[in-house]
């Protein structure tokens, strides 16, 4: 079978739809990839899958002249969609979200080939709402904040395969605390984790991931009680998911589906800015499944310390680490790819 994946833009999208195309190629299947000239997808799809672009661009949170061009690359992606499915003659569209979803999504409807889309979030994305009434299927990464309907299927968010699924519940004498921001880094969390974690006055061990360019004093504003190492990025986060006891961290739907599913807990800071608020209703998922807390960034530092010394004192991560969670992310692509061959 051929199938079409649409993702561009961040990771968010891209590295869930790339574990799919893994997953199709690995089964004998034919992937082609629809996405844009500057996105990451660029540098990470692989040469085993055939690589085609459109203008698209992204349209929300834009001023008006972006606006209009971005409508005017809408016409024209999906032209030049149309063509590649025609072309290819592809058996199976499968979009992950995102503003280029749109264009190749209606070009499957037009075209009358059976529509696929996968929701990384607690809530569903723009291009996927718009969506949905053209899908077979909508596969969802969370439990979704509305009301759930029969085409909805919860598979998990697919993630890259553990050879370990988890180091069990650790035994160290100083806790050990992954810190991110992800790839981007957070100013907040650069600022005011080191100020929180201080005021603690215990010894711990911290690997704290700044994000490009941001790592500049960070490890300055560690005290001495603390053993830190600040890496602007680090090229494998499953290897310090394992190494912690539990992870400090954004909201992002990819960074928490994979810490669950190494069992291991959080303490997260949902980006406020985020469209939607997405991250907050993705940290609510977790919280729901035991296995984790909230910090929103209005809320007093003090606050932020007491809810790790929570953590730390009563060893609630080890706790998180016991937990079994009833989705397990890394069978998320082999679950739609097994659904999506019954059509």
């Amino acid at each position: 079978m051929k199938f079409l994946i649409s993702a561009a833009g961040t990771g968010g999208h891209v590295f869930p739809a790339l574990e799919f195309g893994k997953e199709c190629i690995n089964n004998n299947h034919e992937v082609i990839w629809i996405g844009t000239k500057t996105g990451i997808e660029n540098k990470v799809v692989p040469n085993n899958i055939k690589f085609l672009t459109i203008p698209m661009r992204g349209f929300r949170g834009k001023g008006l002249i972006f606006k209009v061009f971005s409508l005017l690359g809408l016409t024209a992606s999906i032209f030049k969609s149309i063509f590649y499915l025609k072309k290819n003659k592809i058996d199976y569209v499968v979009c992950f979200g995102g503003y280029i979803s749109l264009p190749v999504g209606l070009s499957a409807w037009i075209c009358r080939k059976p529509l696929f889309l996968h929701e990384q979030n607690a809530i569903m994305g723009t291009s996927n709402n718009l969506l949905k009434r053209f899908s077979k299927i909508i596969f969802l990464g969370f439990s979704i904040n509305e009301q759930v309907t029969k085409k909805m299927m919860l598979v998990g968010n697919p993630i890259k395969q553990s050879k370990e699924s988890s180091l069990g519940t650790q035994r160290h004498d100083s806790p050990k605390i992954y810190v991110t921001g992800g790839s981007q880094g957070s100013e907040f969390i650069n600022k005011n984790i080191p100020i929180a974690l201080n005021a603690l006055n215990i010894p711990l061990e911290v690997r704290h991931q700044s994000g490009n360019g941001k790592s500049i004093g960070v490890k300055e504003l560690y005290s001495s009680n603390i053993s830190v190492e600040v890496e602007e990025f680090y090229d494998l986060p499953h290897d310090l998911i394992l190494w912690s006891d539990f992870i400090i961290s954004r909201a992002g739907a990819l960074s928490l589906s994979e810490a669950i599913s190494l069992k291991r807990g959080l303490v997260i800071i949902p980006l406020p800015s985020a469209i939607d608020n997405h991250q907050l209703l993705n940290a609510k998922n977790i919280v729901s499944l035991d296995m984790g807390l909230i910090h929103e960034e209005s809320q007093a530092i003090e606050s932020l310390t007491q809810k790790l010394q929570k953590v730390i004192e009563a060893k609630i991560y080890e706790q998180w680490s016991n937990k079994e969670s009833n989705l397990d992310h890394f069978q998320a692509a082999a679950r739609m790819l097994s659904s999506i061959l019954k059509f």
